[in-house]
């Protein structure tokens, strides 16, 4: 086991914000499963590969799009070739972590009705090793997965077969992290706003962290960011410059 997954195991708080998040998300599934006669689309996209739900405390690593404007916020996956939504949201993630030599993708897409939180998608996927492809290079990360697995249809209980594809990516951030103050002025970063809503949007990623990163990355987990001190790190930047060392440990 790496030291971050060790850290995260023994980390009181870090088990606590899971442990809360597997609550908040069993309630948003009883709501799902409610408003899935109305909604047809939530019916035909709650999936688990495994039995849920399950505590899983481990490092998770977060498949962030350039710049991560509100709309534009995640890397795609799609399930039968149908992406499911990249917006952020509160409860929305789109996560991978190791488990031994299995990637687990673990992602939710969340919105609000009577002012309760249901899904829109939720996928939690376990590929063993040959299931999915990880290559490394210049400076770069590419994990990708083009599946089909038996997966548990979260509002039915049936299990169906569903294919899963996807390529995050992890692009240097050397020199691509910038600051509130100069993605204010950057004509780029106008661009990109321009483009998934207006430049009047705010962006998630530089209001939590304080700063925006111009290439697709992975990031540390909200959770695990706010804690980056007991995981050994001055600021969230310094967490987030040592992503690539620990994805690429497990690699092998």
């Amino acid at each position: 086991m790496c030291e971050l997954c060790q850290k995260a195991k023994g980390n009181q708080k870090y088990n606590e914000f899971i442990s809360g998040m597997l609550e908040e998300d069993k309630a948003r599934l009883e709501y799902s499963k409610a408003m899935a006669g109305s909604l047809s689309l939530v019916g035909r996209s709650l999936f688990s590969s495994m039995n849920w739900p399950v505590k899983l405390v481990y490092p998770m690593f977060e498949a962030r799009a350039a710049y991560a404007v509100p709309n534009n916020y995640f890397q795609m996956i799609s399930v039968d070739d149908e992406r499911l939504g990249n917006g952020f949201a509160h409860g929305a993630m789109r996560s991978f972590f190791f488990a031994g030599e299995k990637l687990v993708v673990f992602s939710k897409a969340v919105n609000f009705h009577d002012a309760r939180e249901f899904f829109t998608s939720f996928l939690l996927l376990h590929l063993d090793k040959g299931e999915y492809e990880a290559r490394e290079g210049a400076g770069e990360i590419r994990i990708s997965a083009n599946v089909v697995k038996p997966m548990i249809n979260l509002v039915s209980g049936k299990v169906e077969k569903k294919r899963i594809s996807f390529t995050f990516i992890h692009q240097s951030v050397l020199g691509r992290i910038v600051s509130k103050e100069q993605a204010a002025t950057s004509a780029r970063f106008k661009n990109v706003y321009d483009r998934h809503g207006g430049a009047q949007m705010k962006s998630s990623s530089m209001d939590m962290e304080g700063y925006a990163i111009t290439v697709p990355h992975f990031s540390p987990h909200p959770y695990m960011l706010q804690l980056h001190k007991e995981f050994g790190f001055e600021t969230n930047k310094d967490f987030q410059l040592k992503v690539f060392d620990f994805v690429k440990e497990h690699l092998g």
